[in-house]
Formats: structure tokens, C-alpha cells, sequence
């Protein structure tokens, strides 16, 4: 036997081997580095978005003339031009037609969803409003703090010779929201 006898070389290789071990786990450990992604934060602070009707929607005044017809369509469009039926002579449209005009004010160059749903005109019967357009995004540009943006918004409705005379008339909800 050698001076060390069997117990001493028994602990000299357990512990060259858990040192192996050792060695061995911190290398696999190594190996093993979580992947990592970054993310950036952002946040965008502004102004209540305000909305304020300047000009009312305004069809006219508009004559049936036709014999017997249905579906005759008048539009108002954003600019305020008529079109007036089909052009088959069943309408006269005059008076002084306007689209609806709403001020927006806001933060400078947000973007902003103008929502204008179709709504009811009542008076002797109800007539239904299709808007010209339901939903639009309007950029406040450099002056929508101070100045603001101006939305026209126009619509149609459809008559027909049994359309009641009469006044019609009816409130227009439109809104505006940042983003």
C-alpha cells in the first residue's frame, strides 16, 4: 500500500471530481444565458380635443314636382353643392344649402377621428340622414392649438312623391377623438 492508504486516495479523487463537477456546471450554466430584448417606453400627453359646430347642415328648400317616384336622392356634399335628385325633373331644390362646418381644437399635429354617425330628421314623418362620411381622420396641424381645423361634413336623404310636406329637422351628434 502506498503512505496515503485507501480512505486518502478515496478523498483525493471525490474531490478532483466534485471539483470536475464543479468545473462542469459552471460551464454549462455559462451556456445556458437567458435571452434578453429591450423595449422603449413612450407616452404622448395632450390638450382636450374640443369640437364646436360653426354651421348647421341645411338642405333647402326642395319642391316635389314629380308625378310618382321613390328613392330621389338630394345630397349636400361637403363644399355645400347640391345634387338634386336624379335629374329625372321629379325635385326643384333651392334655398340656401349648406354642409354642417365643426371647429377642432387641439393639440398641435395630433391626429384626430371625426365620427358622424347617420341620424333622423322629424317633422310630419322622419326622413333618415346618411352623412357623407361617417368616419375621417383630420391631422390639427401646426396652428390646432390656436387656430384649428375646420371639418365639413354634408349628407343625403332620400324622398319620394308621398314624401309628407312639412319641416324636418334633427340633431346631428358628432365627435372627435384623439388617436
Amino acid at each position: 500500500m502506498n503512505r496515503w492508504g485507501n480512505d486518502g486516495m478515496k478523498r483525493i479523487l471525490a474531490t478532483a471530481g466534485a471539483i470536475a463537477l464543479v468545473a462542469l456546471a459552471g460551464t454549462a450554466a455559462q451556456a445556458q444565458v437567458a435571452p434578453n430584448a429591450q423595449a422603449t417606453g413612450t407616452a404622448r400627453i395632450y390638450r382636450p380635443v374640443t369640437i364646436t359646430k360653426t354651421q348647421d347642415l341645411d338642405f333647402g328648400t326642395i319642391v316635389l314636382v314629380g308625378g310618382s317616384f321613390t328613392n330621389e336622392i338630394v345630397t349636400v356634399g361637403t363644399s355645400g353643392a347640391v345634387t338634386c335628385g336624379s335629374g329625372a325633373g321629379n325635385l326643384s331644390c333651392g334655398g340656401s344649402p349648406t354642409a354642417a362646418r365643426f371647429l377642432l381644437i387641439g393639440t398641435n399635429n395630433a391626429l384626430v377621428t371625426v365620427s358622424s354617425p347617420a341620424f333622423s330628421l322629424s317633422g310630419p314623418a322622419t326622413l333618415t340622414v346618411t352623412p357623407t362620411s361617417t368616419s375621417q381622420v383630420v391631422n390639427l396641424g401646426a396652428t390646432g392649438s390656436t387656430v384649428g381645423v375646420n371639418v365639413n361634413l354634408g349628407g343625403s336623404i332620400s324622398l319620394s312623391s308621398t314624401t309628407l310636406e312639412g319641416t324636418y329637422s334633427g340633431i346631428w351628434t358628432v365627435t372627435a377623438e384623439y388617436q
